[in-house]
C-alpha cells in the first residue's frame, strides 16, 4: 500500500490572498476536469452524476484508463476513489485551516495490482505519484490565483465605471446577452438595454459611491454587500444598504442582481428651480 499525505501553505507572501471558498472553486473545476491541473493526464470526462455531489468520471492517467468516484464535501473536501484499473485506492484533497493558515492537503493510498507491499517497484511508483500530485497542487492553487486576479480587477474595473456613471464605459463591462435586474424594476437583457435602463437611473441623481462591507466568492459568482452613497439632484447625499450578486462571463460582466429599496432617493428634496 503507497500512503502519503502532504499539506501545502495556501497564501504565498506576495500572492493573492485566497479565501477557502476560492479554494473550493478551484477544487470543483479540477474534480470536473483535471487536465488543466494535472500533467499527466490526458482524458478526463463526467460519465454520469449521481447527485449534485457525488459523479463518475472516466480519466486516463499515465497511460491507463479507469475510472473514479468523486464526493464532494463543500468547502471540506473532495475523495476520489478508484473504481477500476491497476491502482486501486482513495485520493484526497482537503482544505485545513489552523495557526499557520489555510492548507491544502492531498493524501492518498493506494495500491498497485500485482506488486508487493514495500517492493522497490511499489516505492518507486509512489515516488512519481507523489511528484505528479504535488504539480497538481500547486497547479491548481496557481489556477485559483490567476481567477481571483481576474475577477478584482474586474469588480475594481467594473464599480469604478458605475460611480463614474459613464454610460459607454458601462455598456462596454457587459457581455453581449447580460442580464440585470435592479431594485423592483424588471429584468432587461443585453447590454444596449441595460445601459438604456440604468442610464435612466442614473438621469435622476447627481452622483453615487459605492463603499464595501462585505464580500462573498463563490465558484460562479461574488456577492458584494455595499453601503451605496447618493448625491440626489438637490446636492444632498443618502446612504442606502445594498447587496449585489455579480456573474462574471471572461472579463465582462454576465449577470448582475442588485437587492436595494431606492425610494429614500427621491423622498423630500429640493430641486433649485
Amino acid at each position: 500500500m503507497i500512503e502519503v499525505s502532504k499539506r501545502i501553505p495556501v497564501n504565498e507572501p506576495g500572492q493573492p490572498v485566497l479565501t477557502r471558498s476560492d479554494v473550493w472553486k478551484g477544487l470543483v473545476m479540477k474534480a470536473d476536469n483535471a487536465l488543466p491541473f494535472v500533467p499527466a493526464m490526458t482524458h478526463c470526462k463526467v460519465l454520469n452524476r449521481e447527485s449534485d455531489m457525488v459523479f463518475v468520471r472516466e480519466i486516463e492517467f499515465r497511460g491507463e484508463r479507469c475510472r473514479e468516484r468523486i464526493t464532494l464535501v463543500p468547502e471540506q473536501r473532495v475523495e476520489f476513489v478508484r473504481l477500476d484499473g491497476s491502482v486501486l485506492g482513495t485520493i484526497l484533497n482537503l482544505i485545513e485551516e489552523d495557526e499557520s493558515g489555510l492548507g491544502l492537503r492531498f493524501s492518498f493510498k493506494l495500491k498497485l495490482a500485482g506488486v508487493e507491499d514495500g517492493s522497490p517497484e511499489e516505492i518507486e511508483y509512489g515516488k512519481v505519484v507523489e511528484k505528479d500530485y504535488l504539480k497538481a497542487v500547486d497547479a491548481t492553487l496557481a489556477a485559483i490565483r490567476k481567477m481571483k486576479s481576474a475577477r478584482d480587477s474586474l469588480i475594481r474595473r467594473y464599480y469604478d465605471v458605475v460611480d463614474s456613471m459613464d454610460l459607454d464605459a458601462f455598456k462596454a463591462m457587459h457581455s453581449a446577452n447580460a442580464r440585470v435586474t435592479f431594485a423592483n424594476f424588471p429584468t432587461v437583457q443585453g447590454a444596449d438595454r441595460i445601459a438604456e435602463a440604468i442610464g435612466q437611473f442614473w438621469s435622476t441623481i447627481r452622483g453615487m459611491k459605492h463603499e464595501f462591507v462585505n464580500r462573498w466568492d463563490h465558484p460562479q459568482e461574488t456577492i458584494l454587500e455595499a453601503a451605496v452613497h447618493y448625491t440626489r439632484k438637490d446636492g444632498s447625499v443618502v446612504t442606502l444598504p445594498c447587496v449585489s450578486i455579480l456573474r462574471p462571463e471572461g472579463d465582462q460582466v454576465g449577470e448582475l442582481r442588485i437587492f436595494i429599496d431606492v425610494a429614500p432617493v427621491y423622498a423630500e428634496q429640493k430641486i433649485a428651480s
